[in-house]
């Protein structure tokens, strides 16, 4: 069981000692390898998964049949967690992209320890109220930006919320999460590299010059 001593998720951050145990107690931490679905659109939304460590792609399959990919999420990030909550179908699936620490809770169970424990309730909506203001933050970048601009603000999102200065993701997850092609992207990429902004590799990409990277992001 995690020790809430060692690593405080958001969802646990001020909580009473007693609400920590409490909440806790219901949850089962597995380790999952890189490649597993946590769970697949359209699922009924049977448990709550909070992310520990690692990496979680979250997906939507288009009408022409492609993947798109809508976040990249990380530890304190919490998949999901409205279709819990609302006791509605899982809106996209959710693939680990790493290998991922998750704790997980039965629905019917994070439903009742909302309803007896307001502050845990309060830090949920935190959670979510964060990662809907992403997504709307993202809606006005694509209007209003142009594209180079829009593909460093994902990457400093991404390193952001890794606490690491590299992202270990694929360019077409990059272009999807900025709204363009897979070509401008690795057009960009080796454009960014050769001025010695990131170091581009495949599956991976580190950035070397944060001030730089910030600039292009003002566009």
């Amino acid at each position: 069981m995690l020790d809430p001593s060692k690593i405080i998720p958001p969802i646990l951050a001020g909580l009473p000692d007693e609400t920590v145990h409490v909440v806790m107690a219901a949850a089962i931490e597995r380790s999952v390898p890189a490649g597993a679905a946590l769970f697949h659109e359209e699922d009924a939304a049977d448990q709550l998964t909070l992310i520990l460590g690692g990496s979680v792609r979250v997906w939507r399959t288009s009408s022409s049949g492609a993947a798109i990919t809508l976040h990249v999420l990380g530890p304190g990030d919490i998949p999901g967690c409205v279709a819990v909550i609302r006791r509605t179908p899982y809106p996209a699936s959710a693939t680990t992209s790493a290998p991922t620490r998750i704790l997980t809770w039965p629905a019917e169970r994070i439903r009742a320890l909302i309803s007896q424990h307001p502050p845990f309730a309060a830090n949920l909506l935190d959670v979510v109220a964060a990662r809907n203001e992403e997504m709307l933050q993202r809606l006005h970048e694509v209007s209003t930006l142009h594209v180079p601009p829009r593909v460093a603000r994902v990457l400093i999102r991404m390193i952001d919320e890794s606490g690491r200065p590299d992202v270990a993701q694929s360019r077409q997850d990059i272009a999807e999460l900025a709204a363009t092609t897979l070509h401008t992207v690795s057009r960009l990429m080796s454009r960014w590299h050769r001025d010695g902004v990131v170091r581009a590799g495949r599956g991976r990409v580190l950035v070397l010059d944060r001030a730089r990277l910030e600039k292009l992001a003002e566009g």
